[in-house]
């Protein structure tokens, strides 16, 4: 399903279906041009999203050939279909921070890491494993590394007849971009700012603070006047200031949270204090959680307490293969 979302510049939302995921739906931003068109993110790499993507673009009459493409960050929902196009000589622009941690992934250099480390703060094995065969950003991400044109915070791009601006906004990943219309005041977020969920922030191998990193993003992104916010998922529902205030409060309300359980139970495992945190489930219990919520759980969980840890308010023992959190007196 395709629409026509502004006159000036033009710009049109493909809905990509995620099918089976909490997330539904992808948007992918086309700004048609007869010589230089451009496609903000993909989709998983997945037959429905090839075809919801592959008929959008067609019905637009994009050559891709001449086209670009701008990957906000490097999840499979965003760049998984980029060898697609790529193959059929779509230009990538991307964060060199992120096409490297994807590389990294894809020799399987990272998940075995991460799954050491949640199996150390206590997420149990069959979740683990689980991860393997239901973890659609595992298994739905692209199979090969593809080039780039790197991007880096600040550099003035020119699509489709328009100039952009990248704003690097690390915390959801390392190298995460939104792309930035000055002329109009329209923010591409990306991930970085959804107005109906609140964008995950997890525990990174290449980031010591995932959390103060995003934290700082959203703080950046206030500078930049903005009439018009994109986000890849979902809908825009409020002014971006407005949703900024939210998703800081419920970041400093989660902080709190962690803290009130680590008061009342000390010695906690990571695991043991996502089961007690509250989650957005429609009301299911954290026994009814798939395996991959809980994985996204503990990534979160984890973020918070890196935080905590690092301002001085938790302290992280280790000891018979097990970690475990306390307040500082």
């Amino acid at each position: 399903m395709i629409a026509k979302i502004n006159d000036d510049p033009e710009i049109w939302r493909i809905h990509v279906d995620l099918p089976q995921n909490p997330l539904k739906y992808l948007n992918s931003y086309v700004l048609p041009h007869r010589d230089a068109p451009l496609i903000i993110d993909t989709g998983f790499n997945r037959p429905e999203c090839w075809e919801a993507l592959r008929s959008g673009l067609e019905q637009l009459h994009i050559d891709l050939s001449r086209a670009s493409l701008f990957l906000t960050h490097l999840h499979g929902d965003h760049s998984g279909l980029t060898n697609q196009l790529a193959e059929q000589g779509c230009t990538v622009y991307m964060s060199p921070t992120d096409h490297g941690y994807l590389g990294s992934m894809l020799r399987g250099e990272v998940w075995p890491v991460m799954e050491d480390r949640f199996r150390l703060e206590g997420l149990p094995e069959t979740d683990i494993q689980a991860q393997h065969t239901s973890n659609q950003a595992r298994i739905y991400s692209a199979k090969k590394l593809f080039p780039i044109v790197p991007v880096a915070d600040g550099d003035e791009l020119t699509f489709a007849g328009q100039s952009f601006t990248a704003i690097a906004t690390p915390g959801h990943t390392k190298g995460h971009l939104c792309l930035y219309v000055p002329e109009h005041q329209i923010m591409f977020t990306g991930d970085h700012v959804l107005f109906d969920i609140t964008p995950n922030i997890t525990s990174w191998l290449n980031m010591t603070d995932a959390l103060a990193d995003y934290l700082d993003s959203l703080q950046k992104i206030r500078s930049y006047p903005v009439r018009l916010a994109l986000p890849a998922h979902r809908e825009c529902s409020m002014p971006m200031d407005v949703r900024v205030k939210q998703i800081e409060a419920h970041h400093a309300a989660r902080l709190g949270h962690v803290m009130d359980i680590l008061k009342r139970e000390p010695g906690m495992s990571a695991f043991e204090v996502a089961t007690r945190l509250p989650w957005s489930m429609r009301g299911r219990s954290w026994e009814d959680f798939p395996a991959t919520a809980k994985w996204f759980a503990m990534g979160e969980t984890l973020s918070h307490l890196d935080h905590l840890c690092l301002q001085g308010r938790v302290r992280r023992q280790s000891a018979n293969g097990r970690r475990s959190y306390y307040l500082c007196q």
